[in-house]
């Protein structure tokens, strides 16, 4: 398993993991505010579903470039759309991991953390 990838998961985990627990965190602060707890709990998921969406997206990105037969990686990912997932960001996040050299001369973000899951490890 390339540590890479591990760092990957373990990074976007720890990510995912601290905005549930703040939506959850959140009852505690704003329940009895309703407007101010929806519009929070709401940034909070949404944080976490866009680090999976990413997450997943990476992941199917590496898969993708390994030449994992298409009718599989849409098996695995559960959707008849790659591109539902494999986006330029996780493209991009995936060079980054990998040490691709960007086209552009300013690194795109998702390049530049990539790059830093990579050599810190998670």
């Amino acid at each position: 398993m390339p540590p890479e990838l591990l760092a990957l998961v373990a990074h976007h985990c720890r990510r995912i993991n601290a905005y549930l627990a703040r939506a959850q965190h959140l009852q505690t602060l704003h329940g009895d505010d309703m407007r101010q707890w929806q519009r929070l709990v709401l940034y909070a998921l949404t944080d976490a579903l866009a680090h999976n969406h990413l997450l997943v997206g990476t992941l199917a990105a590496y898969l993708q470039r390994q030449d994992l037969a298409p009718d599989l990686l849409r098996r695995y990912l559960q959707s008849p759309d790659t591109d539902r997932y494999i986006t330029r960001e996780a493209v991009e996040h995936l060079d980054g991991l990998t040490g691709a050299v960007p086209e552009e001369a300013a690194e795109p973000v998702w390049t530049a953390i990539g790059r830093r899951i990579a050599r810190d490890g998670g």
